[in-house]
């Protein structure tokens, strides 16, 4: 008896408790019209995010150059540069 009695104040309790908590929550959705904003989200956010490809090429490209300077036997240097120039390794700002 003691067990039912005390379920029965529980359940009563937690709907209390329920019951109360409803009017601090928002729980209905918004009926007005909503403004289109995501074009100016989209921008505002694109403005912080860094060129992820500048950076991507200048690490590529950083390793290569510095080692250029390293080599001085003339020929090696001129073979060296011809091959970054075509493949495109020599500036890293080309695409």
């Amino acid at each position: 008896m003691k067990i039912a009695i005390s379920f029965i104040c529980g359940v009563v309790i937690c709907f209390m408790i329920l019951y109360g908590v409803k009017p601090v929550l928002p729980a209905f959705a918004e009926t007005t019209e909503p403004v289109d904003e995501s074009e100016n989200v989209t921008q505002s956010l694109t403005g912080l995010l860094p060129d992820i490809e500048k950076i991507y090429r200048e690490a590529l490209t950083a390793p290569f150059i510095a080692a250029e300077s390293k080599i001085y036997d003339e020929d090696i240097a001129g073979f060296y540069r011809t091959l970054m120039e075509k493949t495109g390794l020599t500036d890293p700002n080309s695409n």
